[in-house]
């Protein structure tokens, strides 16, 4: 298991976020289907706008992977009698995307690397809820924790092979950023929100 995830991160989780999350497993599970289905979204995009960049190769399996952990919420869902539906989104991943450059090849930087920021938190998430959750869900968030980290691997190791630099410095203002957006009080509980 690699743990890039953890040098993209500056803080972890605030407990009052665990408190709540283990509070709220409906919400949690609802909006984490939502994820799912945006992070495939915005791979689709990401190969649509730079096709020459090569990247279908990379992310291409990524893309199906998160729609696979879509379809497994999604029943998961089922399992528990929470219907599907649409929720509103929380501010974190809009906050964020705020903030990409919109120059070239700026815009392409900012993106694999808030991706990666996405991704190391979500790890970092299902690492702190495992030891509290049981059965099928805490062997499924187990299963999403590799996954994740993985995947915050690959969108690091994208933008080095592309650009032929080290992440870190254009990294550390956007992780400044997801820092302050998780350890502040959120009214509106979401899998990536503040406490």
């Amino acid at each position: 298991m690699n743990n890039s995830w953890k040098k993209v991160l500056i803080e972890s989780t605030p407990q009052k976020w665990i408190d709540r999350a283990l509070k709220s497993l409906d919400i949690l599970l609802l909006d984490h289907a939502h994820c799912e289905k945006k992070a495939a979204t915005t791979i689709i995009s990401l190969i649509h706008k730079y096709p020459e960049k090569n990247l279908t190769q990379y992310l291409l399996p990524v893309a199906r992977e998160e729609l696979l952990h879509f379809e497994q919420v999604t029943e998961l869902l089922k399992k528990r009698g929470i219907p599907y539906k649409k929720l509103k989104s929380g501010p974190y991943a809009r906050s964020l995307y705020q903030k990409i450059s919109s120059e070239e090849p700026y815009r392409l930087k900012d993106s694999l690397l808030i991706c990666a920021l996405i991704e190391a938190r979500s790890c970092e998430r299902f690492q702190c809820l495992v030891p509290f959750l049981k059965g099928s869900l805490q062997s499924f968030y187990s299963r999403l924790y590799e996954s994740e980290s993985r995947h915050c691997e690959l969108y690091l190791n994208l933008y080095t092979k592309i650009f032929k630099e080290d992440w870190s410095l254009r990294l550390k203002p956007l992780s400044r950023l997801e820092s302050n957006l998780i350890n502040k009080a959120d009214p509106l509980f979401r899998f990536h929100s503040g406490f």
